[in-house]
């Protein structure tokens, strides 16, 4: 018996664009950058077949933090793919305004500290 996993959470690059292989097969691809301890980021392209793909796609844009857990795939090019089993959709990217409110409230939390 063999297993191989892979589990990451990181943030899409782009969004989810719908393909078609060269046997004719629907899959829905996107990228995942997940930053180390480093801050140096490591990119995984994520593929999803099936309806799975189609329902998830327009969900998947760009920022938004994902959850995936499928299997990896080395192209021969080297490109480390995850075919994806379980996709969860975690938090949406921050807009600006609600960075700059955020911000905005950590300088007034510091001077009021002072």
């Amino acid at each position: 018996m063999s297993l191989q996993t892979a589990t990451i959470i990181g943030n899409a690059t782009k969004d989810a664009e719908q393909k078609v292989s060269k046997d004719g097969v629907n899959y829905v691809s996107f990228r995942i950058a997940v930053s180390g301890a480093d801050n140096k980021a490591t990119f995984y392209n994520i593929l999803l077949f099936g309806r799975y793909g189609e329902v998830l796609r327009d969900s998947i844009t760009k920022g938004r933090e994902i959850f995936v857990s499928g299997r990896l795939s080395i192209s021969e090019k080297g490109y480390i793919s995850i075919i994806a089993d379980y996709v969860e959709l975690l938090r949406f990217p921050k807009r600006k305004e609600e960075e700059k409110k955020e911000e905005e409230m950590s300088i007034d939390n510091k001077n009021k500290k002072k």
